[in-house]
């Protein structure tokens, strides 16, 4: 008879994306704009550089210029905000601080993104996904997704 398999605890990346960022760390400071139709633009050129799902799903294109949005945004129901780094850049750091409870290793990749070195079984594992998940949405108010694997490259496609 032969021994069953042990799952070992093998070391992994876990790699951390905010939803949406901007049009996320916006609803986080004026939760009103949960479920509408959000878009913050770009202060250069009042371009869409960040659209909600619900957005999304009336399809507005990434970099769409308002002066073709403004016409139908009564109709849509379409919040559109100018660009807000300071928050933003508030938002990441937060995300960024929680993060680092989950691991010594944190890589920030960008404003709304990280790289967690992580270590433990597939169970472990998803467990700490959704316990990094389930934190950031509930202490800094914006959603995530997590992805996890052998590489930054497979922690970000599983993502």
């Amino acid at each position: 008879m032969s021994k069953p398999a042990v799952m070992r605890r093998m070391p992994q990346i876990a790699h951390v994306d905010v939803n949406c960022f901007y049009a996320s760390a916006e609803r986080a400071f004026n939760p009103a704009l949960e479920g509408r139709p959000v878009i913050v633009l770009s202060n250069n050129d009042g371009c869409a550089v960040t659209r909600s799902p619900e957005a999304k799903r009336l399809g507005i294109a990434m970099g769409e210029p308002w002066f073709k949005l403004a016409p139908r945004a009564r109709e849509w129901g379409l919040v559109a905000l100018s660009s807000n780094y300071e928050l933003y850049g508030d938002i990441s750091a937060r995300v960024m601080e929680l993060l680092g409870r989950y691991s010594a290793w944190l890589e920030v990749y960008s404003i709304d993104e990280a790289f967690l070195g992580v270590k433990g079984s597939p169970d472990e594992l998803l467990a700490l996904g959704r316990a990094m998940k389930a934190a950031v949405r509930r202490n800094v108010g914006v959603p995530v997704c997590v992805g996890i694997g052998p590489t930054k490259t497979l922690a970000k496609l599983a993502n």
